[in-house]
């Protein structure tokens, strides 16, 4: 009997999934945990010690033009390292990663600073990214909201089309492990997904869905 290449790498996927079903009937959410699969994390390329997470505006979608034009309108004099200094930040190149977008796999120039105190470096980040994934956090929201709904979150690639089902699995199974009970405990709601930047950083040191401890320090741009 002949089966597609991807066959047998969807079990661990179906597997996953099943077990998050079976948490509605009382297992524990600390049981639910899946691989990675390929290209739901973004490029290693950065190994900066801390990321800068820049709150931007709900409508924009990620892109390189949105992306410069919101880092342009930042003076790095009003950035604040880890080490407590201030005004001590200068450019320090940048590395490529990539964003799933409804447009496709788009390529992304992150930009990087370097504190002159402690040599430290920080990528700069929109609030729309998710640290080390591909996808971006409207759609990490939107799959957590299906979920909470009652269903399995595959709708959502409906109009993403650069998600696959075990994506979908592994992107559900880390909000239930990780960051479910955190969102209870402080009464977060999942809508709207751009109000949960601040909030997760503020509270927990981390963008929602962020699963590394990497420093993640926020940053209001002033109006």
């Amino acid at each position: 009997m002949y089966f597609p290449s991807d066959y047998f790498i969807s079990i661990p996927f179906v597997l996953s999934f099943y077990l998050i079903r079976r948490k509605r009937a009382g297992t524990s959410p600390s049981k639910v945990c899946a691989p990675a699969p390929a290209n739901t994390m973004a490029d290693a390329s950065a190994t900066d010690k801390d990321m800068i997470t820049v709150i931007t505006e709900e409508c924009n979608e990620i892109s390189q033009k949105s992306y410069n034009h919101t880092m342009d309108s930042i003076q790095t004099c009003q950035l604040k390292c880890s080490c407590g200094h201030s005004g001590c930040l200068v450019g320090h190149g940048s590395y490529t990663r990539f964003v799933k977008t409804a447009l496709g796999r788009i390529p992304l120039a992150v930009r990087r600073v370097q504190c002159s105190f402690c040599s430290a470096t920080h990528a700069l980040l929109p609030s729309g990214i998710v640290p080390c994934s591909q996808v971006p956090l409207s759609v990490h929201a939107a799959i957590a909201s299906s979920y909470e709904d009652g269903n399995s979150g595959m709708e959502v690639m409906d109009t993403n089309p650069e998600l696959s089902p075990s994506q979908v699995f592994y992107i559900l199974s880390l909000y239930i492990r990780f960051w479910r009970q955190r969102l209870l405990s402080e009464r977060l709601p999942l809508s709207p997904a751009h109000a949960l930047t601040g909030s997760c950083i503020r509270l927990f040191g981390r963008q929602f869905m962020q699963i590394k401890s990497t420093k993640n320090i926020l940053f209001v741009p002033p109006t």
